[in-house]
């Protein structure tokens, strides 16, 4: 194995979930080039479902009062402890994608399962990039993500798209310990070709 793929994976196995950014989000031209990363997921048929929204850290407060809103108006309860909580940890973030993938309804050939992949694919593609960026990133359904309201107001119409929730990413607060990670061969299995 060469250096650059030792440190590629190195970099992959490194990667981990932090939900405290704070700015510097990435510049533009790095965001672009985040971005760039999502267009290299697996993608059958070419059917390019990936859609985001960014929202830039001066509208995170206004989505956040939209979040609350609309998940309280469907039925579920936020708590006080729970709204005080959502606004500490979003008044940090400089930036928030939108995550949705656009529904090939009429495609046979391509069940929405495969779309649902793929835009999981896309969205680790970004988590990696970021990373590798030296940014962290987070991925929530919370902020109103099942209801029609938010999807709604970044353009999601939920008749055309699947909203996934939202990618905060920013630089991190603090610096975790390395995860633990489970050995992989316990959840993987070697095929005897019997049948």
């Amino acid at each position: 194995m060469t250096e650059a793929e030792v440190t590629a994976i190195d970099f992959l196995t490194s990667r981990r979930s932090q939900k405290l950014v704070q700015a510097p989000g990435p510049s533009d031209d790095q965001l672009r080039r985040i971005l760039q990363t999502a267009m290299c997921a697996p993608d059958h048929a070419a059917l390019r479902v990936w859609r985001f929204a960014v929202i830039q850290q001066e509208h995170i407060g206004t989505l956040t009062d939209l979040a609350i809103d609309a998940t309280r108006r469907s039925g579920r309860e936020i708590t006080v402890e729970k709204e005080q909580n959502m606004r500490k940890w979003l008044a940090d973030v400089p930036l928030l994608l939108g995550l949705a993938y656009k529904v090939s309804h009429d495609n046979g050939k391509v069940p929405e399962i495969e779309q649902t992949l793929s835009m999981g694919a896309a969205v680790m593609n970004i988590q990696n990039a970021a990373h590798m960026m030296g940014f962290a990133s987070y991925w929530s359904t919370g902020l109103g993500t099942y209801t029609d309201d938010v999807p709604q107001a970044l353009g999601f119409d939920s008749l055309d798209y699947r909203f996934v929730g939202f990618l905060a990413i920013g630089s991190p607060k603090v610096t975790l310990p390395a995860a633990q990670r489970p050995d992989p061969m316990t959840m993987t299995r070697i095929w005897d070709g019997k049948i």
